[in-house]
């Protein structure tokens, strides 16, 4: 039955994704349903788009599947079987071109690898960010992919743009959009007719439209709301036939599976700027949209972190404990969640790689108007981030203190890890000079752990022995027995033999 589910789940994902391309008729307006992120909210798009036989391309962050807020393999498995194409998105949602070229290849290349290990024959990419260069291109065309998205270029709504992208598209390397529904005023079912129809107006085309969230109450950034999409979808099924058609990027493109490439995993490495000297570019694509951050705004390396409803700043500043610099953050309307910095969340290329059954020894120097802790969190072998465990707390300090913890035993199935000092009240947190190191073993624990063994072994074997003299008893009885009259029935038990008391 699974075997059977995986076909058929590879089958609609193939012909969704690699028929032959859409020919170029004058007039045709082509629009392509595109879904950035994997957001599980996105399945209310799927069902509303079903509903009238339509199908998109969903985009998905790998390593960001079976997380909290995105798609889980079954819903990736559901919206292939039903048709829609799934496409690659990095395996970290990594600006491709804030990172070393190495790791940029392994981010998309190890994104469409993981797809097919799962099942998915992914043919479409799309760039997080939506930044593009020469180099971002080659990467996409090495990985095997067969298109790349970019997220702007079409439409009405800016001076540069050109109504509709070419099909086939000049560079299937860096096809462009009207923008991302939701962002820069572009929303509202209204806006969305009018890129459609400024496109049949002049002659047609291909419009690949990016979404990211749908949502059914209040909509924040790079959203637009479920009623809307569903008018949407319900007026381009209106207008489906001769003049306006509806595809996937894999059936406008139409060109066929290509074989994966191998990707190499990142090599063991110390951790990088642990002084915070370097500054680098963020890397992390921020997750209301594809808007990428600045090009130099936080140590190299590393990336600035928190959850929960308060208000974080951060400061670059001097008289640190090490070097020149160290890293502040303050704190103010503070209702829950942290803040820290941690190294980047990535797939080993900045991140700590370590080994399961294995202790950390995390340090750092710190000032703090309020008590502090170590965050952890760690990856599995396809990138998924999680947060892991925290230390005990340390006491605020005036000046610099140190602060260094122990980590437990690193949990099977783990490849990877990050950590920070967290500050999760109302104050500031200054933090420098980072160390990471393998613990020594626990020579106490390890000793108790032999002794216990040994206790088991010599157990084991003390039972075995007795077994063993048993049966070799049993053996030797039954043969004097059989030169000696049956036991009547009424006979008492000492009539028996002296060795079978």
């Amino acid at each position: 039955m699974l075997t059977g589910l995986f076909l058929a789940t590879a089958a609609a994902q193939t012909a969704a994704a690699a028929p032959a391309g859409v020919a170029h008729k004058h007039g045709v307006t082509v629009v392509s349903l595109t879904f950035d992120d994997g957001d599980a909210d996105q399945m209310i798009a799927a069902r509303l788009m079903r509903a009238y036989h339509l199908h998109g391309t969903f985009y998905i962050i790998t390593g960001a599947v079976g997380t909290p807020g995105y798609f889980t393999r079954r819903d990736l498995t559901t919206l292939a079987a039903n048709g829609n194409e799934i496409g690659g998105h990095t395996v970290n949602h990594l600006d491709l071109t804030q990172i070393p070229q190495a790791q940029a290849h392994q981010q998309a290349c190890q994104s469409r690898d993981t797809l097919a290990a799962w099942g998915f024959h992914a043919t479409s990419f799309a760039y997080p960010g939506g930044t593009v260069t020469p180099q971002t291109e080659a990467i996409a065309a090495g990985c095997g992919f067969t298109s790349a998205r970019t997220i702007t270029g079409l439409g009405p709504y800016c001076s540069f743009c050109v109504p509709a992208e070419s099909i086939p598209p000049a560079n299937p390397y860096a096809i462009r959009t009207p923008g991302q529904v939701g962002l820069s005023g572009f929303s509202g079912l209204t806006k969305l007719e009018r890129v459609v129809e400024d496109a049949r107006a002049h002659g047609g085309g291909w419009l690949p439209l990016v979404f990211h969230h749908i949502c059914t109450s209040v909509c924040g950034a790079a959203s637009i709301q479920a009623s809307t999409f569903g008018a949407f979808v319900a007026w381009l099924a209106r207008r489906a036939g001769p003049g306006v058609e509806v595809r996937t990027v894999g059936q406008v493109i139409g060109k066929p599976w290509r074989p994966l490439v191998p990707v190499k995993p990142a090599s063991p490495h110390p951790l990088f700027n642990p002084s915070l000297e370097s500054l680098g570019a963020p890397g992390i694509v921020g997750f209301g949209g594809e808007e990428a951050g600045g090009p130099h705004s936080v140590p190299a390396c590393w990336m600035l972190g928190g959850y929960g409803q308060n208000n974080a700043h951060w400061q670059r500043v001097q008289h640190a404990h090490a070097g020149r610099w160290a890293q502040r953050v303050t704190i103010t309307g503070y209702v829950s969640g942290d803040a820290e910095l941690f190294q980047r969340l990535d797939d080993g290329g900045c991140s700590l790689q370590v080994r399961p059954g294995r202790s950390y020894q995390l340090t750092t120097w710190y000032k703090s108007s309020a008590h502090v802790q170590f965050g952890v969190y760690s990856r599995n072998p396809v990138g998924r981030w999680a947060y892991w465990t925290s230390s005990p707390y340390f006491p605020p300090s005036q000046t610099w203190a140190k602060a260094s913890w122990q980590t437990p035993p690193v949990p099977a199935g783990t490849a990877g890890m990050s950590f920070g000092l967290a500050l999760a009240t109302n104050g500031s947190l200054t933090t420098d000079s980072y160390s990471f190191r393998l613990a020594p073993p626990n020579l106490i624990h390890r000793f108790l752990d032999w002794a216990l063994l040994g206790v088991v072994v010599v157990a084991g074997a003390r039972g075995a022995y007795r077994l063993l003299t048993r049966r070799r008893r049993r053996t030797s009885d039954s043969t004097a027995d059989a030169g000696q009259p049956a036991r009547a029935s009424g006979d008492p038990p000492s009539a028996l033999p002296p060795s079978r008391r």
